[in-house]
């Protein structure tokens, strides 16, 4: 969003608390006064979140990992194979079954 003098601001906050507080998974209110009183510690997307912003912050360019183009024979291949699952949904079955005797 080119501002990363945003990016910079929240990355400060989060390097004075967030290893302090075990590294929660949310903070309640607004101004994340409180961790989450249903927030699980030490949680592997917080750490990552972090270490993502800080490369991101280094390395703008780095952006480029986080996006691929779409490969229009892997969409048709998926496409295929989920319209072909034998297990998907097939909607509701009639309720009247025809017996061949």
């Amino acid at each position: 969003m080119n501002r990363p003098e945003v990016a910079a601001k929240a990355v400060e906050v989060a390097e004075r608390r967030i290893s302090m507080d075990k590294w929660p998974e949310y903070y309640d209110t607004k101004s994340a006064r409180f961790i989450g009183k249903q927030a699980h510690l030490f949680q592997t997307w917080s750490i990552a979140g972090y270490l993502v912003a800080k490369l991101l912050l280094s390395d703008p360019s780095a952006a480029k990992m986080l996006i691929t183009e779409e490969d229009p024979e892997l969409v048709n291949a998926f496409s295929f194979m989920i319209s072909t699952n034998p297990r998907r949904n097939r909607g509701r079955k009639n309720s009247k079954q025809t017996y061949i005797v």
